[in-house]
């Protein structure tokens, strides 16, 4: 995938793993209803392609990365992340990366905040980066009961190390500037204080929308919450304002875990949204 240009603004996919869905699972209530609809895309199991997709945002001379992936360690039920040979790949080392963006605190978004060092203590994989959350988000999951948690430890693996170093911004999850060109759209549901990134430069604009869509289904039916949205009808809210959105303002629609790499516009057609892969 080649990169995007969004006015000033470049935008580049980067893919740190390719993992595979279960609608049966996934999506509770509806499983049956998106293995027909997306049959042609099934493996033999029955499992759809999906994948975890970061998004390198060049803006105002800064490089930025949006969400940064699994990591390099291997965590049960995914598999292990690369997205430092992606990121080789694409000619940028883990020291270019002025800004990491995360959209939440889920475990496939932060995992390359910090690597495992030769120590076996965390080490802050993009050493010259500051780190950016949301406030409500921060406020909901770096708790100690969630730090605690054993079911969470990504939590204190690849974000307490980063806020220890003293590498941390929080910002308000409502509609606010990061820069010039990059806005922090709030889009709840998915977690307490998800956001979305919208970028705006020249008269042109893109939706880098984190897990407020997993698949391409949402096109279409955008109330088919996935099961592990915590509240999955605020979640079907905001992944329909963002759908909405995207059409009004022309937008390049960037989804992570879609297929990678997840790019394209949200378009109205006979009365019903379709999405065209760019």
């Amino acid at each position: 995938m080649q990169t995007v240009t969004i006015g000033n603004v470049q935008i580049t996919p980067v893919l740190d793993a390719a993992v595979l869905m279960n609608p049966l699972t996934f999506i509770p209530g509806h499983g049956e209803d998106v293995a027909r609809e997306f049959a042609h895309q099934a493996d033999e199991r029955g499992l759809l392609p999906m994948a975890i997709t970061t998004y390198l945002v060049r803006s105002e001379g800064k490089t930025l990365l949006v969400d940064s992936g699994l990591g390099a360690r291997k965590r049960p039920g995914f598999p292990q992340g690369h997205l430092d040979d992606a990121l080789a790949a694409v000619g940028v080392g883990p020291e270019e990366i002025d800004v990491v963006l995360n959209t939440h605190l889920h475990i496939d978004h932060v995992g390359w905040n910090t690597v495992p060092g030769e120590d076996g203590r965390p080490r802050i994989f993009f050493p010259n980066a500051t780190f950016v959350f949301q406030q409500r988000e921060w406020d909901f999951w770096m708790t100690p009961e969630y730090l605690a948690d054993p079911r969470h430890p990504h939590l204190a693996e690849c974000v307490q190390p980063v806020a220890d170093a003293g590498r941390v911004t929080l910002h308000p999850d409502t509609e606010t500037a990061f820069d010039t060109n990059i806005t922090f759209i709030a889009s709840p549901g998915h977690t307490p204080g998800h956001v979305a990134i919208g970028i705006a430069s020249a008269g042109e604009r893109a939706l880098i929308v984190g897990d407020a869509s997993h698949h391409p289904v949402h096109v279409q039916h955008p109330d088919w919450s996935p099961g592990i949205d915590l509240d999955p009808v605020l979640s079907a809210r905001s992944r329909e304002a963002l759908l909405d959105r995207a059409i009004a303002e022309e937008s390049i629609w960037a989804a992570g875990h879609w297929p990678f790499p997840g790019m394209g516009r949200i378009l109205r057609l006979e009365g019903k949204r379709v999405f065209r892969a760019l």
